[in-house]
C-alpha cells in the first residue's frame, strides 16, 4: 500500500486508538490517585495517541524529505488537521456522555427499568446539578471555593468564552440566556 493510503488507514483507526488510550489513561490516573475527570483523561489520551499516530506516520515514510520539503510539510499539516478534527469529535462524545442530562436520564431509566418521578426530580434538582458542575469546575482548576465563596481560579475558560461570545455576535445568535419569564416555572415542572 502506498504511503497516502497507509496514512488514511492510520487516521481511520486513530479514533479506536483514542478510545483505548482513554480507557488506559483514566484507569492509570485513578490508580495513581490523581482523581481524573473524563475530560482530563481524554485530553491526555488524545496527546498520547497523537504521538503514536505521528510515530506511525513517520514509520510509514509519510514525512520522507526526499519527496520534497513542501510535500512533507503539507502532509504534516494534513495529519494534524484531520487528527485535530477527530480529537474534537471525540471530546464532543465525552462531553455528551459526561454532561448531557438527556443521556443520564435515559440511561438511568434503561438500567433500572423505571424510576419514580419524585426520585428523579430530587436527584436532578437545580441544587444538585449546580453542585456537580462546581465540583467539576473545581476538579479541573477553573474555580476554587474558599470560606463558602466561589472564585475564579483560572481565566483560561473565560478567554474561550469571550471568543465564543464574539462568534455568537458575528452569527447574530443571542449572547445571554433567555429571560426567566420565558422559562417554565419551577412549580409547573414539579407538579407533573
Amino acid at each position: 500500500m502506498s504511503w497516502p493510503g497507509s496514512l488514511l488507514v492510520l487516521l481511520v483507526v486513530s479514533p479506536i486508538a483514542m478510545f483505548m488510550a482513554h480507557a488506559i489513561a483514566y484507569r492509570a490516573l485513578s490508580r495513581a490517585g490523581a482523581r481524573p475527570s473524563a475530560h482530563s483523561s481524554a485530553l491526555i489520551a488524545l496527546l498520547a495517541t497523537f504521538a503514536v499516530v505521528c510515530a506511525g506516520a513517520w514509520r510509514l515514510g509519510v514525512f520522507d524529505p526526499r519527496q520534497g520539503v513542501t510535500t512533507a510539510l503539507c502532509t504534516i499539516a494534513y495529519l494534524a488537521a484531520v487528527y485535530g478534527a477527530l480529537g474534537i469529535l471525540y471530546i464532543d462524545v465525552v462531553n455528551i456522555a459526561e454532561t448531557s442530562l438527556h443521556m443520564h436520564l435515559l440511561l438511568e431509566l434503561a438500567w433500572s427499568g423505571g424510576v419514580p418521578v419524585d426520585d428523579l426530580l430530587e436527584r436532578y434538582s437545580a441544587d444538585r446539578m449546580i453542585a456537580a458542575r462546581l465540583e467539576r469546575l473545581t476538579s479541573i482548576g477553573q474555580v476554587r471555593i474558599t470560606d463558602g465563596r466561589c472564585h475564579i481560579a483560572s481565566r483560561s475558560s473565560l478567554y474561550l468564552a469571550s471568543g465564543l461570545d464574539a462568534w455568537r455576535v458575528v452569527l447574530g445568535l443571542p449572547t445571554s440566556p433567555p429571560e426567566a419569564a420565558d422559562e417554565p416555572s419551577a412549580a409547573g415542572r414539579t407538579s407533573r
